[in-house]
């Protein structure tokens, strides 16, 4: 997919398979293998090997660039690879220690330390090593997203655990709806932050786009899905 020109939203575009892949996963199917605050069936060792194995598509793909974007010189700070290598980082080295947690290894450092190298190695080689069509980036990336998602449910679940979602809608004059709306803006970013770091940056990595206003309606999609996996909707019933 090319870049598209500043400010030009592809509607058509908004919501991708991956959307919506994710969004069932984190309705239907992350609430019984959540991977944070979840049973025990997200434990195990096969478990932290397939998460493992996520982390190492994630980073095959940061190891390869887009056949159809320009490459981008690795000294190039102002490259949008560098916008969002913290987050990216960030998010591997979670997933990763989650992982390693799930393996049982006393010596993390084991895997994680070859796995941290490996992303920092890929991150500054990138434009020497091959290209590959962006539809397989994005299927690389999709496993780590899928997990990354687990994660995410199981913060979503950790931040509104206690909170009575229809005592708190149903909040009346103006200091309960005053209250209300903070405590809204605060979840809204909170998780806000935690999706940026574990599905834009990851996402981003594998089909770079000039996505605007479309990550929003994604995150609203995937918030919904986050809440109606964890059970909080049926709730308001």
């Amino acid at each position: 997919m090319p870049n598209l020109p500043s400010g030009t939203v592809t509607w058509r575009a908004a919501v991708r398979p991956e959307d919506g892949i994710l969004a069932a996963w984190l309705a239907f199917v992350a609430p019984g293998i959540r991977v944070v605050g979840g049973p025990d069936l997200a434990t195990g060792r096969l478990a932290g090997v397939l998460i493992i194995l996520s982390v190492v598509a994630a980073i095959v793909c940061l190891a390869t660039r887009p056949s159809d974007q320009p490459r981008v010189s690795a000294w190039d700070i102002d490259g949008p690879r560098w916008i969002l290598a913290g987050p990216l980082i960030a998010a591997l080295a979670l997933v990763s220690s989650i992982g390693i947690d799930q393996l049982g290894l006393s010596d993390g450092g084991i895997i994680g330390g070859p796995l941290a190298l490996a992303a920092i190695v890929a991150l500054f080689l990138n434009p020497f090593l091959p290209a590959i069509d962006s539809r397989l980036r994005r299927l690389l990336v999709l496993p780590f997203t899928m997990v990354a998602g687990s994660v995410f449910t199981g913060f979503t679940g950790d931040i509104f655990d206690g909170l009575d979602p229809a005592q708190f809608l149903r909040s009346t004059g103006e200091p309960g709806a005053a209250f209300a709306g903070f405590v809204v803006v605060l979840l809204l970013g909170g998780l806000g932050a935690f999706y940026a770091m574990l599905v834009v940056a990851p996402r981003e990595l594998a089909d770079p786009e000039d996505a605007g206003p479309r990550w929003l309606l994604r995150f609203v999609l995937f918030l919904i899905a986050s809440l109606v996996g964890i059970g909080w909707l049926s709730l308001l019933a």
